[in-house]
């Protein structure tokens, strides 16, 4: 599909050319999903009866809508510069990018599994997670398992630096992320690499990079960049966790969340969904929200406006061992959102008994 720019010209007395009939220009669609590219094309307008000459005019796509202003605040428009926090898809920043499949660590798993023939619909419910495979055995039943996608949970070792698999509070683990590479790097499984210390971020991308040619399969960065809801841990640096991933890793997708606790009946308020949307803006890889299940329900007009803001955003549900949440909190989500923009990491029992009332399979 072709994607229709007009192009608004003004002469020497800032007069519009509209009114000479100036033609409507059309971009390819590729030219038009990419905000970077900025297309100079050779026009010459010539003067008759008094129509001003123009040469070299510059057809620039113009910025995303932001949709409707949450009430009671302002969404600014995108920088139009396209300034940002690291370098975007296909640049190299301060590190070297990684050599991987074209598209293949940045393809939705709804799109992925479904070409592969895993899943029979493009619904993120259909994808099978694995949660917190932080050990040797999880690791290893994670491998054996029919899931689609296997989390871990990343921090540095004390002493050798190394990263290993664990989730705070534990500081050890039985498996480093080197080996539970390798190990994966066997499967057709995608992965999701959650990041619980900024300093683990550089050396985790470098052993990603060791095997970024045997993972045709999507992968995910995942930090928690920015305070939520009762959240009482720090979030990881924004601008240092976003300029290390872009730069290293311009084709992987993105989870950002909100540090948060879980306390039913709140959400995500406006504020903090704004500003996780102004730290998105100058990115042009997928991002997936990583969205606490109990605080969703309190969430979904600012969720869904999130959403609305670029194609290439979804939402990841989550949840804790210990959160106090329903199968109706789950379902009120489906019926909200498009379910192909939706997955959901969840525990049982509720992961088997959401899945059989929206007449999905084990």
């Amino acid at each position: 599909m072709l994607a229709t720019f007009c192009l608004l010209i003004r002469n020497e007395t800032n007069k519009d050319l509209e009114s000479f009939g100036a033609p409507r220009v059309r971009v390819p669609a590729a030219a038009a999903a990419c905000p970077r590219l900025r297309p100079v094309l050779p026009l010459r307008v010539q003067r008759h009866s008094g129509t001003p000459s123009l040469l070299g005019i510059a057809v620039t796509r113009s910025p995303p809508s932001p949709g409707p202003a949450p009430p009671g605040a302002t969404a600014a428009g995108p920088n139009p510069r396209r300034g940002g926090p690291g370098p975007g898809h296909g640049e190299r920043g301060a590190g070297a990018a990684l050599r991987v499949p074209a598209g293949a660590w940045s393809e939705w798993p709804v799109d992925h599994f479904l070409r592969t023939g895993h899943i029979a619909a493009r619904d993120g419910a259909a994808v099978r997670w694995f949660h917190a495979a932080n050990s040797r055995a999880r690791a290893a039943e994670a491998a054996r398992s029919d899931v689609h996608m296997v989390e871990v949970d990343v921090i540095l070792r004390g002493g050798d630096r190394d990263p290993i698999l664990a989730h705070p509070p534990d500081t050890d683990s039985d498996i480093t992320l080197q080996e539970w590479l390798a190990q994966m790097g066997s499967t057709n499984k995608g992965i999701k690499l959650d990041f619980k210390s900024l300093a683990a971020v550089g050396p985790s991308l470098e052993l990603l990079g060791q095997v970024g040619q045997c993972l045709d399969r999507p992968v995910w960065l995942n930090g928690d960049v920015l305070p939520g809801p009762c959240g009482s841990r720090a979030p990881l640096d924004a601008r240092a966790f976003l300029g290390a991933v872009t730069s290293s890793c311009p084709d992987a997708t993105l989870s950002l969340g909100w540090t948060t606790g879980c306390h039913r009946g709140q959400g995500y308020e406006w504020p903090v969904v704004q500003e996780m949307w102004r730290l998105c803006q100058a990115l042009s890889q997928p991002v997936t929200f990583a969205v606490r299940a109990a605080l969703v329900p309190g969430s979904v007009p600012q969720l869904q406006w999130l959403l609305q803001q670029c194609h290439r955003y979804s939402l990841t549900v989550w949840t804790g061992k210990e959160d106090v949440y329903s199968v109706e909190d789950l379902l009120l989500i489906r019926e909200n959102f498009d379910k192909s923009r939706v997955y959901y990491d969840i525990f049982e029992p509720q992961n088997s008994e959401f899945k059989k009332a929206i007449g999905i399979e084990q």
